[in-house]
């Protein structure tokens, strides 16, 4: 079941960088009168939906502890942030779907480039590397004498 997860995850950041993409490639390789453009605009739209679900369901994913939940917020804050971008696209096309502008385009070029870069630095495999650093490290509390760097600097010591 472990593999089923790792894919939802996979899809939750490959998935609108995908749609995003096609959704590129559709607005770049036929005429401003298509109707490809609008539906560039749907895939965006979705690309979006997909993202910012994502963003929601991904809040507590990782684990009940302290470090568990701040790793799902940041992972949630850039799918959230590829939500916006691919929503702020949407809203900006929506009054003329069969056009595409050049913002309109790094929009959605940003959106997928951040879901991709979410995905890749907050996916599990990075969650499993600091759990199993964390675990691993002892729990000792930290001693005056290694905050003495900040004093050398200053010349106190």
């Amino acid at each position: 079941m472990a593999g089923a997860g790792r894919w939802r995850e996979r899809g939750e950041t490959l998935g609108p960088a995908l749609l995003s993409g096609v959704a590129v490639l559709l607005d770049l390789s036929v005429d401003a009168e298509s109707f490809a453009h609008a539906a560039s605009v749907g895939l965006v739209a979705l690309a979006a939906a997909v993202s910012g679900a994502a963003a929601v369901t991904s809040a507590g994913r990782f684990g009940p502890g302290p470090l568990a939940r701040r790793f799902a917020a940041w992972r949630a804050c850039g799918l959230g942030a590829a939500a916006a971008c691919l929503a702020l696209e949407v809203v900006e096309r929506l009054p003329a779907s069969r056009m595409a502008a050049e913002a309109s385009l790094e929009l959605t070029i940003l959106g997928a480039l951040w879901a991709l870069l979410t995905g890749w630095v907050w996916g599990r495999r990075s969650w499993e590397r600091i759990a199993l650093g964390v675990e691993e490290r002892p729990e000792e509390a930290p001693s005056g004498d290694d905050v003495r760097w900040g004093r050398q600097e200053m010349g106190e010591v």
